[in-house]
């Protein structure tokens, strides 16, 4: 009997659990139906309201388009003069080579086609005729709210490049977004209102809209027809100025509830062999768990001293093997090496491909290392991207060096993550031991050391430990216990203002630099110190205090703009943007004399976050200024994709200038640019009168150098902006450069 009790306790125990798993299976059945039905019409209620966003969104793109031509004082002085070359490439042909329009019209002021363009080439003016009975409505629109805006004030260019009339229209042969904007000056040229030419551009509604509208969301036999979507199909209506339906957008719709369901379903019919499998896997555990409790006891001790995520030696293993070799190299053992491994662009692969992504990646690098070292080395990871090697008998540097080079070499290739490719780079710091070392501790602070200057030069490299090194590194510590010093007591370091002026010779700012006079090394480098507070977790606190001492400053005299610098690890900071906004409430500084300048190393790190923090200070009034434009990886990309007001073109091109055909044209495409992109330039670094006459010539506004002005301090620029005449005329010959 007593033997039988535990057999009757496990056949309760089983039945039990299948009366409890088919009663489950039972309700998870009827619970899915209801589920599947709310699942499919949530998918096709968001597919619609995705699918109608974006065809609003594609409607409204048209007259943005067209303003990136249309508000220019060329294009009015080109159009007036009907020439039609140029209209080609930059109102018509190129219209639809960038932004895709099908169809484009330049009409006069009487409301009569002078240019036409249809799709890549130009067409007689006539053929605006067959488009004309239904396009007038919109012209007449436009007219109306153009003749209203300029009642308004003696300069409405601004609000009526603003204007524009765009609407879906149903035509004979094809149906099409129509948008209608004026050619409009920027303010320089005078536009008696009334006169202004008007640009028509159509962007037909056919597969390839379909597909721009649904590929972002995934739809599914994406296609614009006549007729309302037939059974079993979804679709939004496209409506014109009267709000009848011309076109309707239809797709097959997603049925994520259904396609559940039928992979449920096999799952619901075999219920009954589910449970007999789990009343079987139920047993067999029962009977495993003081199996597993030993294996669990066994692995318990495997963690303590392995890296969970890799299974690589963790900290604690290493060390002790690191004593133990280097005890036995004292003892004329086999000579060691450590090298320290640091990834690069690791953050970027967690941040864009998600944590997941990055643990396969860290498992992928530690395997990589292991095929790259024999039997008796030791790979271990520390934590996040951090590994370190022990290498056993190395018997030189060079030795040392081809297996450094290796590994970049091999950490660099592409990587498969969970269906992504994924690269990365990894830079080294190596250091061997010698027959007297015997300090693992000191071991690992010279890989350190080894690792940094590795990172310093510029990542994707390696570097073998230098006595030197030890002292530069001395000195930095050195440097950053000085920092925490005069920040603390706010002895040492100053600003100075360089003033910035406009092609009249009139100070238009100043840029705020700081400045630390060192008590041993005396006037340091910024380009030293600020670097070090980076490194060392002090730039907040020194962005701070730069930043307030600029507000204030700037508040206390008729200074219309002051520029501040700020690091890219300032932005990272989540207080940032509060703790601006605080300074200059506390300043009584108005946020439009405020301008920030940033430099493209935070750009290129394409952080949603800080891309919201850049809206949030534009939004309180705040100037962004991309700061050494040109000088890294600058692209068309981020000044659309990040809300900026103004560039400046770093010193480096403005001295070749005149030199070097190819810079002076890289210059001129940089105003260029910012000019089509509404964006304002800053030279900085300008040094001759002969590079202000060619700047000036290029079409620049706003210049900064020792041409107009060296750095100050506060008292220099406080008196220099006192007098009420600021400029520098006297220095400069405008009227040659005019």
């Amino acid at each position: 009997m007593i033997s039988n009790k535990p057999k009757s306790l496990s056949i309760q125990i089983v039945t039990s659990l299948l009366v409890l798993t088919g009663t489950g299976l039972l309700s998870l059945g009827f619970v899915a139906h209801d589920a599947v039905s709310k699942v499919d019409e949530a998918s096709a209620a968001q597919q619609e309201r995705f699918a109608a966003g974006n065809l609003a969104t594609e409607i409204s793109r048209l007259p943005e388009d067209q303003r990136s031509a249309t508000f220019w004082d060329e294009a009015v002085l080109q159009t007036a003069a009907r020439d039609q070359d140029w209209m080609d490439e930059n109102l018509g042909i190129w219209m639809h080579e960038y932004f895709g329009h099908n169809e484009s019209y330049v009409l006069d002021e009487k409301n009569m086609p002078f240019y036409a363009a249809i799709e890549i080439e130009r067409a007689s003016p006539d053929a605006y005729t067959e488009r004309a009975a239904l396009i007038e409505p919109l012209v007449e629109q436009l007219r109306a709210s153009m003749a209203q805006v300029s009642e308004g004030g003696d300069n409405p260019y601004e609000e009526l490049a603003e204007t524009s009339v765009v609407a879906p229209l149903r035509f004979s042969d094809v149906t099409a977004i129509v948008s209608v904007v004026p050619i409009i000056t920027t303010g320089d040229i005078l536009q008696r209102p009334g006169t202004e030419s008007l640009h028509v551009a159509l962007q037909y509604v056919d597969a390839e809209l379909a597909q721009q509208i649904g590929a972002p969301v995934e739809l599914e036999d994406v296609a614009f027809g006549p007729a309302p979507p037939e059974s079993g199909r979804a679709g939004v209506a496209v409506t014109d100025t009267t709000g009848d339906d011309i076109a309707w957008l239809t797709w097959q719709p997603a049925h994520p509830g259904t396609a559940l369901l039928l992979r449920m379903l096999p799952v619901l019919l075999s219920a009954g062999l589910v449970g007999i499998l789990l009343m079987s896997w139920i047993v067999q555990r029962l009977l495993r768990v003081s199996g597993q409790l030993q294996v669990s006891e066994a692995q318990a001790r495997f963690l303590a001293h392995h890296d969970a995520l890799t299974g690589l030696p963790n900290r604690t293993l290493f060390q002790d093997r690191l004593a133990q070799a280097m005890y036995a190299t004292a003892r004329g053992g086999q000579p060691v090496a450590l090298v320290a491994i640091d990834l690069d662009r690791f953050k970027l692969i967690n941040d864009s491909l998600g944590h997941p992504a990055g643990d396969e990646l860290i498992r992928q690098v530690g395997d990589r290392l292991v095929e790259l070292v024999r039997a008796s080395d030791t790979v271990a990871r520390f934590g996040g991207d951090e590994f370190v090697i022990l290498l056993r008998g190395v018997d030189g540097d060079d030795d040392l060096r081809r297996f450094c080079a290796r590994i970049v070499d091999h950490l660099s290739r592409p990587y498969e993550l969970l269906g992504n490719t994924g690269c990365i780079g990894a830079s080294v710091g190596a250091v061997r031991a010698g027959s007297d070392d015997r300090d693992w501790d000191e071991m690992m602070r010279r890989a350190d050391i080894a690792l940094y200057r590795a990172k310093s030069e510029g990542k994707g490299r390696y570097s073998l430990f230098e006595p030197i090194m030890g002292k530069i590194e001395h000195e930095r510590n050195q440097i950053e216990t000085d920092l925490r010093a005069a920040l603390e007591t706010g002895t040492g370091l100053s600003l100075v203002y360089q003033p910035f002026y406009d092609v009249d010779g009139r100070m238009t700012g100043a840029e705020a630099l700081c400045r630390w006079d060192h008590p041993e090394h005396g006037a340091l480098s910024p380009e030293i110190f600020i670097r070090v507070a980076e490194e060392r977790g002090l730039i907040d606190q020194l962005g701070q205090q730069v930043l307030e001492q600029a507000c204030r400053f700037a508040a206390g005299t008729s200074l219309a703009k002051i520029a501040v610098n700020v690091s890219p690890m300032q932005l990272k900071n989540p207080q940032f943007v509060p703790m601006v906004l605080d300074t200059i409430k506390d300043a009584g500084l108005a946020a439009t004399r405020l301008e920030l300048e940033l430099t493209e190393k935070v750009l290129l790190e394409q952080s949603i976050d800080i891309q919201e923090k850049i809206i949030q200070l534009r939004a309180a009034g705040i100037t962004i200024a991309l700061d050494d434009f040109a000088t890294g990886n600058s692209s068309l990309k981020y000044l659309r994709d990040y809300p900026v007001d103004a560039v400046k073109i770093d010193r480096s091109f403005i001295k070749r200038l005149g030199m070097d055909a190819e810079c002076d044209d890289l210059v001129q495409a940089i105003f260029d640019l910012a000019r089509a992109l509404g964006v304002s330039v800053t030279v900085e670094g300008v040094e001759t009168e002969s590079q202000h006459e060619r700047l000036t010539a290029m079409g620049c506004k706003t210049f900064q150098g020792y041409l107009l002005n060296r750095p100050m301090d506060p008292r220099q620029l406080s008196a220099l902006v006192a007098k009420k005449d600021t400029t520098i005329a006297k220095r400069i010959d405008l009227t040659a450069v005019g």
